[in-house]
């Protein structure tokens, strides 16, 4: 149930603000399993929105997330530790997780979760140039290990991904400016 909420915190967006970004999000479910895939167009370069993919602790800036602590382990490996503390309908919940991320330069990032609130949690984010920019783009699989109901974990998944991706490309956009290193 981490990484849900961790992936999915729900916010309220005018839909015009956002057209820009092209944001396109679908979430499946198959038993017990969610299969997402999500993209958006940022104005970063290719380089740009890598570096704002492997930027862990700024998903601290996503309202309900309150750790994102990264731990580099090799050269392309980073284990990140994430908290968040979310209402769900009448529900509170503490989410905890530890994913590893298998970086690939420029390219994207695999990831993997360790442990945490779900039995399964796995997905890779890819960045490929367009003419104004790049695209972001998601897949994920998850299996949830959670005390809530089936029926809540789904109403709120299908609910909050298009704008949980919403948000993460004004974010992108917001990094426009920032110089970065690809080297």
């Amino acid at each position: 149930m981490t990484l849900i909420l961790l992936l999915f915190t729900h916010a309220s967006w005018a839909d015009g603000e956002f057209d820009r970004f092209n944001v396109q999000a679908k979430v499946v479910r198959q038993d017990d399993t969610f299969l997402f895939a999500a993209s958006y167009q940022t104005p970063l370069n290719q380089c740009q929105a890598y570096r704002y993919l492997t930027d862990y602790e700024a998903a601290k800036k996503v309202p309900g997330v309150t750790e994102s602590k990264p731990t580099r382990i090799s050269s392309n490996k980073v284990l990140v530790e994430r908290s968040a503390e979310e209402k769900i309908l009448f529900f509170s919940v503490k989410l905890h997780t530890l994913i590893e991320y298998t970086e690939y330069p420029i390219k994207g990032t695999e990831f993997t979760q360790i442990k945490g609130d779900s039995k399964r949690f796995s997905g890779k984010w890819s960045v490929e140039p367009s003419s104004v920019g790049s695209v972001i783009k998601y897949e994920g699989v998850l299996e949830p290990d959670s005390h809530l109901p089936m029926f809540i974990i789904k109403y709120f998944i299908e609910n909050s991904l298009e704008d949980r991706f919403k948000m993460m490309a004004k974010l992108s956009a917001e990094r426009k400016t920032i110089e970065v290193s690809c080297h």
